[in-house]
């Protein structure tokens, strides 16, 4: 099953670069545009093994950036590589990370230099402005648990505070610093673009909840002759009341802008079209196919915009779309309309609403099986996060689930992104009793509503959505028939020794801080509750897994074995190729054959379909 999707147009036109996932790790290819939209593939040759996971045309077109994983590791390396075709070897490949860096990340390009983090073990942040002939860099800013996030003209945006309550800082070029908006506690300011006017203005955009529920686009204006600037102006460039803002991009004439709104885990589509001051001139709606939408990426002149669409049973893939004034139409019309026949043909899940013993509504998508089990069995997804968010995308191993004849329920609990922003922290710290409450409830739901069996229902998920699994059949024992925990902290003792640095640093304010909240960590840790899980358990880890370490799962499976004294009900998959991410195909069917037994073993599933994976449909 192909997947193509983080596209990046070159600033001038005429080629784009993009991921490619068709067998082992995804790698980035180059591609001219033509008339009838993307021209042959060339692979960009990198002397490194992983997952490519982002890539950065430069304005001229002379260079693209690589960000990768290695061998799906969270420490990231990034990379130039020319984009002559005869240059494009891996020894032309120069890496942009120094000996002590432990990763770097590629942000965007400030006109001729890259602009990107270079993060120490320590969790100290440099933003570096990097020149791609000679690889030398200069810092335009230092500082503790900290991201740049837009870069221009040696003017930085730089993310700092703690995870969901978040805010950016303006960096001068020669050193001065200011809050870009005033504090406010939950608030959660983490994305900008930055454009000079002239030598005395600065217009900063941002995608913010501060100051509301929903997460919009704000214009600043700052005032540059100040020392330091000034803040001259604030005003709400565009929102909504029911959706969120995902994603925005500008182009770099300012006169063509570009949403991603996040409606029920919905993606819409906006192309605005902008005045003098960025004033939205035009609003137009852009159908595309698929349900959910990401990777935004636009044209200098903004005559061309790029976005990756996906949905059940339809892989990630790139789209190419021509803005010419308010009309948006698709470089590639016949394979848009092929794309819409197969998104039309595929039967959507349904998102459905209900309530949590609290009185908090809930929703979650329900995909039926179309040849269920005689069991009636259902399996609830958790997604992972916490602030994740369950949205009708193409997922693979819960296809196969269902084709065979699994019901599958993807909930959004609280702690859950597209709700707004007091959904988003209901879960946090202590908090974490009424998620796994919530899991609880959405069991009850899902049996009011005649959709499952008591005796029939399984309980599973990727990283958080792991680990709350297990906690939460730990304090409701005899709530599922089993569990699947992939790549869930067991303990928040071992998981802050054991994760990277900044990835301790941001989980506190989610989970709990260790001197302040050690008995709360203590009691929502599994490991310590090993012997409250009473059901059958499959374990699943990524050998190279950087952010929540193998040996989280590796003493949970001690515990539960001890605790039952042998064995017995305790199944233990590791992916020796994988990290945290599980991106390489094979692993992927692996993953999905080994769920099927396992449910199969419990005597809730009589039949393994993988045919889609075989088909590559």
């Amino acid at each position: 099953m192909r997947h193509t999707y983080g596209p990046s147009l070159a600033p001038i036109g005429g080629r784009i670069a993009y991921i490619v996932r068709d067998g082992g790790y995804p790698y980035a290819v180059l591609a001219d545009l033509t008339e009838d939209g993307v021209g042959p593939e060339r692979p960009v040759r990198l002397p490194v093994e992983g997952p490519v996971t982002k890539v950065l045309h430069s304005p001229d077109g002379k260079w693209i950036a690589c960000e990768v994983s290695p061998k799906g590791s969270e420490r990231l390396e990034t990379f130039i590589v020319p984009t002559d075709p005869e240059q494009q070897d891996a020894a032309e490949a120069k890496s942009l990370r120094n000996t002590f860096d432990a990763k770097t990340t590629l942000v965007e390009w400030d006109h001729h230099l890259l602009a990107m983090d270079a993060v120490a073990s320590d969790g100290v942040t440099e933003a570096r402005l990097v020149h791609p002939e000679t690889s030398r860099y200069k810092v335009v800013d230092r500082r503790s648990d900290s991201l740049l996030v837009a870069a221009e003209a040696e003017y930085s945006l730089m993310r700092v505070g703690p995870r969901g309550n978040r805010e950016l800082l303006l960096t001068t070029p020669n050193g001065d610093w200011i809050p870009l908006l005033p504090p406010e506690p939950g608030a959660a300011t983490e994305e900008g673009r930055i454009f000079l006017l002239d030598p005395e203005t600065l217009v900063v955009f941002l995608a913010t909840d501060h100051g509301a529920q929903r997460r919009r686009i704000v214009r600043l204006t700052i005032d540059l002759p100040s020392s330091p600037p000034r803040r001259s102006g604030v005003e709400e460039l565009i929102a909504s009341p029911d959706a969120d803002v995902d994603e925005f991009v500008i182009s770099e004439d300012m006169s063509t802008a570009a949403v991603l709104w996040n409606q029920d885990g919905v993606s819409i589509l906006e192309v605005l079209i902008l005045g003098a001051d960025q004033r939205v001139m035009v609003r137009r709606t852009v159908d595309v196919p698929g349900m959910v939408a990401f990777g935004l990426s636009i044209t200098d002149d903004g005559s061309l915009l790029s976005v990756t669409v996906e949905g059940p049973n339809l892989p990630p893939s790139v789209e190419i779309l021509r803005v010419d004034g308010a009309r948006v139409e698709s470089c590639n019309p016949q394979r848009a309309q092929r794309l819409e026949e197969r998104t039309a043909a595929v039967e959507a899940p349904e998102l459905v609403h209900y309530t949590a013993r609290d009185g908090l509504e809930l929703s979650g998508w329900l995909y039926v099986a179309p040849d269920p089990s005689p069991r009636g069995t259902v399996y609830i997804h958790l997604h992972g996060g916490p602030e994740g968010q369950s949205r009708p995308v193409n997922h693979d191993c819960l296809t196969a689930l269902v084709d065979s004849g699994v019901t599958v329920f993807t909930p959004n609990i609280r702690g859950s992104k597209g709700n707004g922003r007091a959904f988003l922290h209901a879960d946090d710290r202590y908090g974490r009793f009424s998620a796994i409450d919530d899991v609880a409830d959405t069991v009850q739901f899902l049996i009011d509503a005649h959709l499952a069996q008591r005796d029939a229902i399984l309980l599973g998920g990727r990283s958080y959505g792991g680990y709350l699994s297990t906690l939460t059949a730990a304090r409701y024992p005899d709530l599922v028939a089993g569990v699947v925990d992939a790549c869930g902290m067991s303990s928040f003792e071992t998981y802050y020794e054991s994760t990277e640095p900044w990835l301790a640093s941001a989980a506190s304010p989610k989970y709990g801080y260790p001197m302040h909240d050690a008995e709360l960590l203590m009691e929502i840790s599994p490991l310590y509750k090993a012997d409250q899980v009473l059901a059958p358990v499959l374990l699943i880890h990524g050998g190279n897994d950087g952010a929540v370490p193998i040996g989280e799962s590796q003493q949970l499976r001690d515990a539960l074995v001890e605790a039952r004294g042998g064995a017995d009900g305790v199944e233990f998959l590791v992916l020796p190729e994988e990290g945290h991410q599980f991106v390489v195909p094979a692993s992927r069917e692996l993953i999905a054959t080994r769920m099927l037994e396992f449910f199969r073993g419990l005597g809730l599933v009589d039949r393994v379909d993988l045919s889609r994976f075989a088909s590559g449909d």
